[in-house]
């Protein structure tokens, strides 16, 4: 027992005297021995003594525990020092707000008032965009319509007519599309009538031109007439002309007598008259030919400009009628009430099946759901210098424990202009933040007023520039004050 007793004891002393040799060879004279030997008794004289020589091994092993302790200090210190000088943080600024909608809020309006028909939503429901909200009754706006639709139908047959008649094509006109069982009925009496119409009138105008058409073929026949009567004129005339030279001759020898020649010159002049009754007939009945042929162009003319005419105030009259129509379809249209957004439904304004709606009144509030989250916080002014738009930013939910679900990712997206004082004279600039979605967590659901811290991550610095702010601000107002 005495042996392994010794045997540890010098195992020991071997490695203190390592210990001291390594040590003691490194800080030699420094401040670290200097430090230690204050703690430590000096040197016995007469290391001979045994005694003296256990007391001094006791505090050498002692100095060089407490060398040992002292070194690994300054070395987990170092170490420290080390990381902190390039550890980076993030430097945050920070705010309290709210979530607030991506829109604001939609206010859903009747155009044109009514009596409620049927209430599809309640409040707190969740709706999608363009889901049917509230029915007003669209009678009246459908009769209207309805009206509206066969006066329009049937001026656009008449049209068509007309423009069959001016461009003298066969008259097909377009079937209405989609007309119910009453309104294909009526439909098809319009285009029955209107066929009716366009024969009647191809008629009339085909008996006018055949009436002038037959007047000039009448005037050529007797053109043609006139002309063989002048052609056996001119014949008469010359022979009677022709007799006339032969015999006036005789007249001096008297083989004729003066009676004979008065006779000859009487046919010649009857003859010569007959030849210009004739050629003032032809002249007459050419005259009539070119009137009884303008007569034919000006009855097809006067009934086309008729038809112009009538095909102006139709297509006037279509074109007003239209826009009457339109608006008469979208009073049926907006009879059925929709929701413009993805949200949640408010508040609903009228309850009463039955009630009646005023034009432009507000029926159903819509909060906005869809798209993104945007977080609304107030920043002090001290603050606001190192923030600009776009910047990375952290949003953490009061109501779900940051240490357990985390944040939610965002970027800065407006900065107010000014600052705002309350009415409790706090002052802060307004700062907006949007998510890239609307979905925090699986099962966890956001909805607009839930307060929010907003971290807004405007640098990187390290652990040491942190320690070390406090100082340098100390050392900039040290011994600077009155």
């Amino acid at each position: 027992m005495t042996t392994q007793t010794e045997y540890d004891r010098s195992i020991e002393q071997r490695l203190f005297d390592w210990l001291d040799r390594v040590t003691g060879q490194a800080t030699k004279g420094g401040w670290l021995d200097k430090v230690l030997q204050l703690f430590s008794s000096s040197e016995p004289r007469d290391l001979r003594d045994w005694q003296a020589g256990a007391s001094h091994a006791i505090d050498r092993q002692q100095m060089l525990r407490a060398r040992g302790m002292l070194y690994a200090i300054v070395a987990i210190f170092a170490v420290l020092l080390l990381w902190a000088a390039f550890a980076p943080i993030d430097e945050v600024t920070r705010g309290e707000g709210k979530v607030i909608p991506s829109r604001q809020l939609q206010v859903v309006q009747s155009v044109d008032g009514g009596v409620v028909e049927e209430i599809f939503v309640k409040e707190g429901q969740s709706v999608k965009q363009g889901q049917t909200l509230v029915r007003i009754d669209p009678t009246r706006f459908v009769a209207n319509l309805r009206e509206g639709s066969a006066k329009a139908f049937a001026l656009s047959a008449k049209i068509d007519r007309l423009n069959a008649l001016v461009n003298g094509s066969l008259y097909e006109p377009q079937e209405p599309d989609g007309a119910g069982a009453g309104q294909g009925s009526e439909a098809a009496l319009i285009l029955a009538q209107e066929r009716q119409f366009f024969f009647e009138s191809r008629k009339q105008l085909d008996e006018r031109l055949l009436m002038a058409r037959q007047q000039l073929a009448q005037r050529r026949d007797e053109l043609g007439e006139v002309e063989a009567a002048l052609r056996t004129a001119d014949r008469s005339y010359q022979m009677a002309q022709e007799e006339l030279s032969i015999t006036r001759p005789l007249l001096a020898s008297g083989a004729v007598s003066e009676m004979d020649v008065l006779r000859l010159q009487r046919e010649v002049s009857n003859a010569q008259g007959e030849r210009q009754q004739a050629r003032a007939r032809r002249a007459q009945l050419v005259s009539g030919i070119q009137e009884a042929a303008t007569r034919i162009r000006d009855v097809e003319l006067t009934a086309k400009n008729e038809w112009r005419a009538e095909l102006t105030a139709a297509t006037a009259e279509l074109n007003s009628l239209g826009q009457n129509v339109s608006g008469l379809a979208d009073r049926v249209k907006y009879s059925e009430i929709r929701s413009p957004v993805t949200g949640v439904v408010q508040r609903v304004l009228f309850n009463t099946i039955g009630g009646v709606v005023q034009p432009g009144h507000a029926v159903v509030e819509v909060v906005p759901s869809d798209g993104r989250l945007v977080v609304e916080a107030k920043v002090s002014p001290r603050d606001i210098a190192f923030l600009r738009p776009e910047l990375p930013a952290v949003v953490k939910f009061t109501a779900y424990d940051f240490s357990i679900y985390g944040g939610m990712p965002a970027r800065l997206t407006h900065i107010s202009p000014d600052s705002i004082t309350d009415d409790k004279g706090n002052t802060y600039y307004l700062v907006r933040a949007e998510t890239a979605g609307n979905q925090f967590k699986p099962g966890l659901s956001v909805i607009p007023g839930m307060t929010v811290q907003l971290d807004i991550l405007t640098g990187k610095r390290t652990i040491l520039s942190y320690l070390l702010k406090p100082l340098l601000r100390a050392k900039q107002n040290a011994l600077s004050e009155r």
